[in-house]
């Protein structure tokens, strides 16, 4: 597992003397030139006749690839040796300004990842922004937000919000090597087109790791790399704040529901990074902060930090869209491993739930363990489902003071200035959606919590 990554713009050589980490790399990133091992194109976040980004605004983009690249060749270890460390070194072009926001930085790295990662920028020449500028933005639209659009069903309600309201979205997209995402991203796109013709623009960019040309610098193997991607949020976060730069706009959109915002454990096993925080809203304020430093105008926004997936189902989405748009997004975490999503990871489980609270029709699913949960006892399914409904079934009867004890987490929410209120009342409308679907409609699973 490599400890010591470099990221170069340029030859290998006399790296460790131009990074100054004084001693070689384990690993080195580059995404320009013939040995490089990542691909990036980052073109598309700004259109033709729209000014160059400020050097800050490119330095952000090269440090979110960086740690997005990081974090896949960093494998994580089993329980206790889940969190990892590990140094990175970045080229960038302002050294002052990224050395003094290394504190903001490492505490942004460490909400979301719980690693000990230790930044260090060192001065080099970058190539331009890799990758052909986007398209030209459509006459007579003049766009006033940015959105990221992942391909999921909370991203896709935040487009409908957006454009309900008369809005001029630019849409920023990150694309991997990932078919099923890059399908489910098409077709929001479609979708989105049938009903708001010609009212919004997109700028995907790609981002992968993939070592194509024969002098290719090594990289970890697929079966050597991490799978969990915490830190795809980060170059979400920049690829959003870049295009508004560009754009000249001051809002970009991270749409997420609220139980996951909050990222919460469902059980004490899955404390700190075990849950997600892709927008936990200290994360983004931590971001904002970062943007702000660097002399970027937008700021990052969550528009459904108090709505419960069920509730973007029922009230956004079903009154706009055909069941059949809705069906073709993608929220699973396993996304293209299997032909279709898998049904028993939390996000999966979260969607059938809602979905069913929407009443709109099912969906096919690799496991159906809301139905059959015997089927799956002692795999993660099962787990995921158990930690769902218990911690439903336990904040149902709680107390508002018993769920601020048993949920020492929403003091993070407090901090990054959420109304903690809100969000156990937010909380207290998803257990009962969870516990009003598995009892009319899954007596099976209904028996968990009995």
């Amino acid at each position: 597992m490599p400890s010591r990554i470099v990221v170069i713009h340029g030859s290998p050589d006399g790296v460790a003397q131009r990074s100054r980490t004084g001693a070689p790399a384990d690993l080195l990133i580059a995404w320009h030139g013939d040995r490089a091992n990542v691909s990036a194109e980052l073109g598309a976040v700004r259109a033709p006749g729209e000014p160059e980004l400020p050097s800050a605004a490119q330095d952000l983009l090269d440090i979110t690839t960086a740690l997005y690249a990081a974090d896949i060749a960093v494998k994580r270890g089993e329980r206790e040796q889940w969190p990892r460390t590990f140094e990175l070194a970045i080229p960038v072009r302002d050294v002052e300004l990224w050395s003094g926001l290394t504190v903001d930085l490492h505490r942004l790295l460490y909400e979301l990842t719980r690693d000990t990662v230790r930044l260090s920028f060192y001065a080099d020449d970058a190539p331009a922004t890799a990758g052909p500028a986007a398209e030209a933005v459509p006459s007579g639209l003049h766009p006033d937000c940015v959105s990221m659009l992942s391909g999921g069903l909370d991203s896709l309600a935040g487009a409908v919000m957006l454009q309900q309201t008369g809005r001029r979205p630019i849409y920023s997209l990150h694309r991997s090597g990932n078919p099923a995402v890059r399908t489910a991203q098409q077709s929001t796109l479609a979708a989105i087109e049938a009903h708001w013709p010609g009212a919004w623009t997109a700028r995907p960019c790609d981002v992968e790791t993939d070592p194509r040309g024969e002098g290719a610098l090594p990289f970890p193997a697929p079966e050597d790399r991490e799978p969990s991607r915490r830190c795809r949020s980060l170059l979400f976060m920049a690829l959003a704040l870049t295009t508004a730069e560009a754009a000249g706009v001051d809002e970009a959109y991270m749409c997420e529901n609220g139980v996951l915002t909050a990222g919460l454990p469902f059980s004490a096993a899955r404390a700190g990074s075990m849950s997600t925080h892709s927008t936990h809203p200290l994360a983004l304020a931590l971001m904002n902060r970062v943007a702000e430093a660097a002399g970027m105008r937008a700021r990052l926004l969550n528009p459904f930090v108090y709505q419960t997936k069920a509730e973007l189902i029922r009230d956004v989405l079903a009154p706009n869209l055909s069941a059949q748009e809705i069906q073709r997004t993608a929220s699973c975490w396993a996304v293209g491993r299997a032909n279709r999503q898998c049904g028993g990871c939390v996000p999966c489980l979260l969607r059938q739930i809602g979905m069913a609270w929407a009443e709109l029709p099912e969906e096919a699913h690799m496991v159906d363990v809301l139905a059959r949960p015997g089927d799956y006892v002692g795999t993660d399914a099962y787990g995921n489902l158990v930690d769902i409904l218990r911690q439903a079934e336990q904040i149902s009867r709680q107390t508002d003071a018993e769920v601020l004890v048993s949920q020492p987490g929403l003091l993070s929410l407090h901090a990054a200035g959420l109304d903690v209120g809100a969000v156990v009342a937010m909380l207290r409308r998803h257990a009962e959606q969870t516990l009003t679907v598995v009892r009319e409609r899954y007596a099976n699973a209904a028996r968990l919590i009995e």
